[in-house]
C-alpha cells in the first residue's frame, strides 16, 4: 500500500510514482535479505517527505520484535536498502531514506 501525501512541491502524480518505485525496490530487497528482523517485518507504506529528496517508510511489525530492535536491523541495512532503490527510481539520486516501525496491530 502506498500512502499518497504530497508533502513538497512537487506534483501528486510525481511523488506517487517516486513512492511507488522506492515500495517496489524496498519489498524486492528486504526479501532478499538474511536479517531475521528484517524477514520478519513488513512494509506498510512510503510517504514523500521534503519534496523527493527525502521518503518516509512505514513498516509494520506483526511478530513482535520492539521499536528498538525494528529501527537497529533497518538502521544497519540502510546503505544495502538505498542502493536497491537507487538501482529502481528513475531519479537522478535516490531519496533519503527515514523509517518508522508501527507495532504489531498497526497502531503508532
Amino acid at each position: 500500500m502506498h500512502c499518497p501525501k504530497d508533502r513538497g512541491g512537487r506534483s501528486v502524480a510525481k511523488s506517487l510514482q517516486l513512492c511507488a518505485q522506492v515500495h517496489d525496490a524496498l519489498s524486492y530487497a528486504l526479501g532478499e535479505s538474511s536479517d531475521p528482523v528484517l524477514m520478519d517485518l513488513v512494509l506498510d507504506c512510503v510517504e514523500p517527505m521534503q519534496g523527493d529528496k527525502h521518503v518516509l517508510v512505514v513498516m509494520q511489525d506483526p511478530c513482535g520484535h520492539g521499536l528498538v530492535a525494528s529501527l537497529a536491523a533497518l538502521d544497519r541495512a540502510r546503505g544495502f536498502l538505498r542502493d536497491a532503490v537507487a538501482e529502481s527510481v528513475t531519479r537522478k539520486r535516490a531519496p533519503q531514506l527515514s523509517f518508522t516501525v508501527l507495532p504489531a496491530g498497526g497502531a503508532p
